[in-house]
């Protein structure tokens, strides 16, 4: 079996951008920024990104961003479970030409 040529994560950004080049010949392909709309996605696995996406930005407390935001534990451990429900359909949809990885959150809320 061939080994993966190109690495992505899968790294929700505050504003957008969630699938990332990790290695030299990812970023020969696809370049710099995020590579959602690049690499071949299907139109569902796309809008499912952008939702996630969305969801993603509510956890920061966009008025003072060094403060924690409003998740608790439980809306991490939940976001993390759907992101790698699409973090799967992301993968047998590039195909194993892909390394795809996921950068979890984790829980940066108040205890």
């Amino acid at each position: 079996m061939e080994a993966p040529k190109y690495k992505l994560t899968l790294m929700f950004e505050w504003g957008g951008g969630c699938l990332w080049c990790l290695n030299d010949a990812a970023f020969k392909r696809f370049d710099v920024g995020p590579v959602e709309e690049s690499v071949g996605l299907t139109p569902q696995i796309k809008e499912r990104l952008q939702q996630l996406t969305e969801w993603h930005d509510t956890a920061l407390n966009w008025e003072y961003p060094p403060d924690p935001g409003s998740w608790t534990k439980e809306q991490y451990d939940e976001f993390d479970i759907a992101a790698l429900d699409v973090l799967n359909k992301v993968r047998l949809s590039l195909g194993p030409k892909y390394r795809v990885f996921y950068d979890q959150l984790g829980y940066f809320g108040k205890d």
